[in-house]
């Protein structure tokens, strides 16, 4: 027969897992996943020696989801997490959540990531576009200044500072100058002064790119002197 007390136990162990385990490592099961990228970066350049410690940065894809985490180069006497860049391009497991990764290291235990999208240090276009989707995001409200042309496509440079209202970025506008056989890409820089224009072509086959398949990448074009259309051509500029 139960007593009074021993009614309430299975009450106080649901209470228990509640409080100690959060909703979101509840039920976190590990998934397959590929690293796609690898990465690493150094506020200081690695000119700070012996106080060096970068910031390495995993690109992992899960089924149809890009994730993005970051992590501390580790103490001498911790587990070298720089161990996982010799997974890329190949399988893991992990688990995550809206803020965290945790992918299984070589040891068998958990590698804790936060999900980190403050710097773009990947090769890979896929790793590159999410990273600037999320800084893209932070330009939603942003008014156009009006010397920037409609049709011109803001490029984001970074995330947001958190003593600014807003990002580093520029503009970049293209169009097809059929006298000269050339595209013409004029940039604007964020107060929209224009500050350079570009004679392109199509750095794959030296032609000039028609007006039809000349958009502008937001997400994959890096620098001003390297634009990125989302047909994949890259326009190199005129010599």
């Amino acid at each position: 027969m139960l007593t009074k007390r021993s009614r309430y136990w299975p009450f106080f162990v649901v209470m228990f897992v509640f409080i100690f385990f959060p909703a979101n490592a509840r039920g976190n099961k590990y998934q397959d996943a590929i690293m796609i990228d690898t990465g690493e970066y150094d506020w200081c350049h690695y000119d700070c020696a012996p106080f060096d410690r970068p910031t390495f940065f995993f690109c992992l894809q899960v089924a149809d989801r890009i994730l993005i985490g970051s992590r501390k180069a580790d103490w001498l006497w911790m587990y070298d997490s720089s161990q996982m860049f010799h997974f890329k391009g190949k399988a893991v497991s992990l688990r995550f959540d809206d803020n965290s990764i945790w992918i299984i290291r070589t040891d068998g235990k958990d590698m804790h990531l936060v999900r980190d999208y403050s710097q773009d240090v990947f090769t890979r276009q896929e790793c590159v576009a999410e990273v600037r989707s999320h800084w893209l995001a932070e330009f939603e409200n942003l008014r156009r200044p009006g010397e920037v042309p409609p049709e011109a496509v803001l490029i984001p440079q970074g995330a947001r500072p958190f003593f600014k209202t807003e990002g580093p970025h520029f503009w970049v506008g293209c169009s097809f100058d059929p006298q000269e056989d050339w595209d013409l890409c004029k940039m604007w820089d964020e107060k929209g002064i224009k500050y350079k224009e570009l004679k392109c072509i199509n750095s794959s086959d030296n032609k000039p790119v028609p007006l039809t398949d000349l958009v502008v990448d937001p997400l994959t074009t890096k620098a001003d002197y390297e634009i990125r259309l989302k047909n994949g051509i890259i326009l190199k500029a005129l010599r």
